[in-house]
């Protein structure tokens, strides 16, 4: 049949037998292809019914006849369907099927069926007595066979079946290990020196490997007492030189660092990161920085510091964006960051939210800052007034009409949608009112000092009353009336409260 990796299972037992039938040995081969699988099962039944006499059986086996009769059928739909009749559709239509089944058995005479007695005399039953030997043969592709491992089934109903017996006799099982030399006896697994090569590297990848420096720090320390020794004048006057800029001088800060092993905490790390991106900035000194934060990373990773959390890949962000450095290296640099965070699937706070918005508003990169905006309802998280507060600030700020109305015709509803709701008041109110008033600076004029409707036409008229923004403002003033009429109550009420209560 020309099958690989032919495994053998003595399954003779089994008691009650399988369904396939009693005595049951089961090989278990792999073919090389689908049109491999169907001519070698094919062939091999044809074989053992000429050669053997025996009535064999090939489930699943799709012969030549079948297999045009299903292609004729398949092009004839899709010519009704209207599609490609010279491709077959995707999907299993019956033509492939992975998996074929050969069973014969060495008994070819049916028993008669007879009564059953026990051990002690008494009537149990009808049966007839189980003669010959049933064998399978599961031909299977490669793929077909890892996917159903049918092994590992018939391994497991196996051992229960012995464990089971064993009990009934009363044998009782005192260590796992003989059973499962028992199982091990009647299993012949195949020898595929491919699959335990691949085997072992899986299991070196499992290994945990733990860095040391040790070796690293006591040739550096030997390196410079020797040089120390040599030449100690010019080691001084080398750390003194006025020619040295502050990043080489934090370069030598982060090699000293990293030489002497000091154990290094979060928040020194987050401040050396800060130093680094934000010294005097230089020509071509973006790869530098970065090769230093490297470097830092691994130092902290080396000492247990999780270096891709949430807080630190905000960090290293913000860092990014704020950088007097800021080019294609460093931008390159900061969406692979912003791909590591988006990966972890988990909201930010929002004071990170904030960090983030702030960090993307000074490098004027609004579509990262309204997304920033944007992710805590990703989460279904309600947004604090603190966010809305900074979109409005710094909207205002550019004194783009553009951006500002934009911004106000989706961000101001989603603030009134909001729950619990984000009303306009305290800092809240005042960037909101001046962000409207850039999108329609004579928004407030308009409102408060209204031309006389006699001197304008309908339209003019009109206009006036549907005015975008002199509608927002009048909602919002009144909504800031309001709250301000409820707090003052509130207060004379505690107020009146105190008086009562300190009254004897």
């Amino acid at each position: 049949m020309g099958l690989d990796d032919i495994s053998l299972m003595d399954l003779r037992d089994l008691d009650p037998p399988a369904a396939l039938g009693p005595n049951l040995i089961m090989l278990f081969a792999t073919a090389r292809s689908e049109r491999h699988l169907h001519i070698s099962s094919g062939r091999f039944v044809r074989w053992l019914r000429r050669n053997c006499k025996v009535d064999a059986r090939a489930d699943g086996l799709i012969g030549p006849g079948e297999l045009k009769t299903k292609l004729r059928r398949l092009r004839k739909k899709a010519k009704l369907m209207g599609t490609n009749t010279m491709i077959p559709p995707g999907g299993d239509n019956g033509i492939s099927t992975g998996w074929v089944c050969v069973n014969f058995s060495t008994s070819d005479s049916v028993p008669d069926e007879t009564a059953s007695f026990d051990a002690s005399g008494r009537f149990s039953g009808f049966g007839a007595a189980r003669t010959g030997t049933t064998v399978v043969v599961q031909c299977m592709t490669e793929p077909r066979r890892n996917e159903l491992n049918l092994e590992t089934l018939w391994q497991g109903v196996l051992k229960r079946n012995l464990e089971q017996t064993l009990k009934i006799k009363g044998q009782t099982v005192q260590d796992q290990t003989e059973l499962e030399a028992l199982v091990s006896s009647k299993i012949q697994l195949p020898n595929n020196p491919s699959a335990v090569q691949w085997q072992y590297l899986q299991q070196a990848s499992q290994q945990q490997r733990f860095f040391s420096t040790s070796a690293r720090r006591l040739e550096s320390q030997d390196y410079e007492a020797a040089t120390s020794e040599k030449k100690p004048s010019e080691s001084c006057n080398l750390s003194k030189t006025p020619a040295d800029s502050e990043l080489k001088t934090l370069q030598r800060l982060v090699t000293d660092l990293h030489i002497s092993g000091t154990s290094l905490g979060q928040k020194v790390v987050e401040r050396l990161i800060s130093a680094v991106f934000q010294v005097t900035h230089s020509e071509d000194d973006a790869r530098t920085r970065l090769e230093l934060v490297d470097q830092l990373l691994q130092a902290a990773e080396e000492q247990g510091i999780s270096v891709r959390s949430k807080e630190m890949l905000v960090m290293l962000i913000e860092c990014i964006a704020t950088s007097a450095a800021y080019g294609p290296e460093l931008e390159r640099a900061q969406r692979n960051l912003e791909f590591l965070l988006l990966n972890l699937q988990a909201p930010l706070e929002h004071s990170q939210t904030l960090r983030l918005m702030r960090a993307y508003a000074e490098r004027q990169a609004w579509d990262r800052f309204w997304d920033a905006f944007r992710a805590p309802a990703r989460f279904r998280i309600a947004r604090p007034p603190e966010l809305y507060e900074l979109a409005y600030r710094v909207m205002a700020s550019t004194q783009d009409t553009k951006m500002c109305i934009d911004a106000l015709r989706w961000v101001y509803p989603e603030m009134l949608k909001e729950e619990p709701p984000v009303y306009p008041a305290g800092s809240v109110y005042h960037a909101l009112k001046a962000c409207i008033l850039v999108a329609d600076p004579a928004a407030e004029e308009m409102l408060h000092n209204p031309p006389s409707l006699d001197s304008l036409d309908l339209i003019g008229q009109r206009r006036l009353q549907h005015r975008e923004f002199v509608r927002v403002l009048r909602e919002v003033e009144q909504a800031h009336r309001h709250l301000l009429g409820s707090q003052a109550r509130e207060e004379r009420a505690q107020a009146v409260q105190r008086f009562t209560n300190s009254t004897p």
